[in-house]
């Protein structure tokens, strides 16, 4: 699925979200600017706690500092958004301003793997802080 590796595969794209609404927001917007909706998946628990989430956001790929990242979040409730992006399109900035514009919140990057921290650095060298309650 998003797991791919190799300098044609899918980028992924991924923002976490506090507020189910804003997600709901984020994937109308990212389905208006062409993206199809088989590249869109959101990912949540509202209640209780999920187990294995780590395991399972390392299945699609995701470096093992960025999947714990997003448990942890799982844990308060959070959605996660994932955009798969064909690198030869050049829709990764599009998909990242639009996750920023609906309140989503990045992971560190690493590797074949793209989340908003290329358009918003952090400072001094320090990973993004969460904003907000999580």
């Amino acid at each position: 699925m998003f797991g791919e590796t190799g300098s044609n595969s899918p980028t992924l794209v991924t923002a976490i979200f506090c507020e189910p609404f804003s997600v709901a927001s984020a994937i109308a917007g990212l389905l208006q600017s062409g993206f199809a909706d088989h590249d869109i998946h959101a990912v949540g628990v509202f209640e209780g706690h999920a187990p294995a989430v780590s395991e399972f956001l390392l299945a699609l790929g995701l470096p093992s500092d960025v999947a714990a990242f997003y448990s942890e979040c799982f844990d308060d409730g959070a959605v996660l958004l994932m955009v798969r992006v064909d690198p030869a399109h050049r829709k990764k900035k599009v998909a990242i301003e639009l996750l920023k514009h609906h309140g989503g919140v990045c992971a560190p990057v690493n590797n074949n793997y793209a989340s908003m921290t290329e358009s918003s650095p952090a400072r001094d060298g320090e990973p993004p802080r969460m904003g907000g309650s999580l």
